[in-house]
C-alpha cells in the first residue's frame, strides 16, 4: 500500500516535471527534434546548487539506436545520488515503468536494472516494437524532481544491390554487384553472396569471382567477377547476417545482340555515357515500327 501511495504522489510531479522540461527546450531553441534531449540539471547547474545536489552525466546517458525485435538498453548515470531515488517515465502517456530496482509495469517487456554504489540506472526493454520508439524520462527524486529526457530509435536494417532488380552484361564484361546494409546501429557479422541458390565459391584467379566488404556506418559488400561469362547468369541474393536477404537477376548475353548493347552493367536504362547514348538510340531504331514502309 505504501509503494501505490508513493508512485501515486509520484505521477503528477512526473507530468510537471517533463512538461516542464520540453517546455523550456521549445521556448529555448525554437522546437524539439525527435532525438534530442531535455535536462533540467548538470553538472554545471549542481556546481551553482552545490556539490551534494545530485545531477546527470549527459555523455552517460546519450539516446540510444536498437535493432527491432532486440534488446534496447537506456543509461541514464546519475552523480552524487546520495538517498534519492531514480524512476524512469514513458513520455508519450506519463506511464511510470520503474522506480530504484523495481519495475513497475504490467509489460513484462521492460526491467530495471541497477548494481548498488553504481551510478548508472537501467531501463531494459527486451523483444523491441516499433511502438517503443519515442521519448523516456529518466527522473531524480529531487523537490521539485528532476529529469533527463533519453530518446529510442527502433531500426529495421535494409539491405540494398545497386543496380536491380536486372543487370545486363555482354560475355567478356566485367560484373560488379554492390550490396549495402542500412540503418543497422552495428555492422552485420558477415555477409553471403549467393548464386541461384548456392553460396558463391570465391575465387581470386583470373576471371575468377572475388567478394570484399567494407564496414561502417554504411555496410557495403562487392561481387566482381573480372571476365563474365555465360555460366555466371542466374540470380544473385546478399545475405546480411542481421538483415533481409536481397537479390537481383543477371543477364550474360554472348555475342553482339541488341539487348546486350542496350543493357550495360547496373543499368537498365539509356544515361550517363555518350557511347550508350548512341547504341539506345540505334536499338530504338531497330526496334520502331515501319510506318513509312
Amino acid at each position: 500500500m505504501r509503494f501505490s501511495t508513493l508512485v501515486t504522489l509520484l505521477v503528477p510531479f512526473l507530468w510537471a516535471d517533463i512538461g516542464a522540461s520540453v517546455g523550456e527546450n521549445d521556448h529555448q531553441e525554437g522546437g524539439s527534434m525527435p532525438g534530442s534531449a531535455a535536462t533540467v540539471l548538470t553538472s554545471t547547474d549542481a556546481q551553482i546548487y552545490g556539490h551534494e545536489e545530485p545531477y546527470f552525466d549527459l555523455e552517460e546517458s546519450a539516446n540510444v539506436t536498437a535493432l527491432l525485435g532486440k534488446t534496447a538498453v537506456l543509461n541514464c548515470r546519475v552523480k552524487n545520488i546520495g538517498s534519492k531515488t531514480v524512476s524512469w517515465v514513458r513520455h508519450r502517456d506519463i506511464h511510470l515503468l520503474t522506480v530504484g530496482r523495481f519495475t513497475y509495469t504490467s509489460d513484462g517487456r521492460f526491467s530495471a536494472r541497477h548494481t548498488p554504489g553504481s551510478e548508472d540506472w537501467l531501463l531494459m526493454i527486451h523483444y523491441l516494437q516499433k511502438r517503443d520508439a519515442g521519448m523516456y524520462g529518466c527522473q531524480i527524486s529531487t523537490t521539485p524532481p528532476r529529469s533527463h529526457l533519453i530518446h529510442l530509435s527502433v531500426v529495421e536494417p535494409e539491405t540494398v544491390i545497386v543496380g536491380g532488380p536486372d543487370v545486363y552484361i555482354n560475355t567478356g564484361s566485367r560484373l560488379s554487384l554492390t550490396c549495402s546494409v542500412k540503418y543497422s546501429p552495428e555492422p552485420p557479422a558477415f555477409i553471403f553472396w549467393y548464386h541461384d541458390d548456392k553460396l558463391v565459391s570465391y575465387d581470386r584467379t583470373r576471371g575468377g569471382v572475388v567478394v570484399s566488404t567494407e564496414k561502417g556506418v554504411v555496410t557495403t559488400s562487392r561481387l566482381l567477377v573480372q571476365f563474365a561469362e555465360t555460366r555466371h547468369t542466374g540470380r544473385y541474393t546478399c545475405a546480411p547476417a542481421n538483415s533481409t536477404p536481397k537479390s537481383v537477376n543477371v543477364h550474360v548475353i554472348a555475342g553482339d545482340q541488341p539487348a546486350a548493347i542496350v543493357h550495360e552493367n547496373n543499368s537498365g536504362s539509356c544515361i550517363n555515357t555518350r557511347t550508350r547514348a548512341v547504341s539506345c538510340v540505334f536499338f530504338s531504331i531497330l526496334l520502331a515500327p515501319r510506318i513509312f514502309l
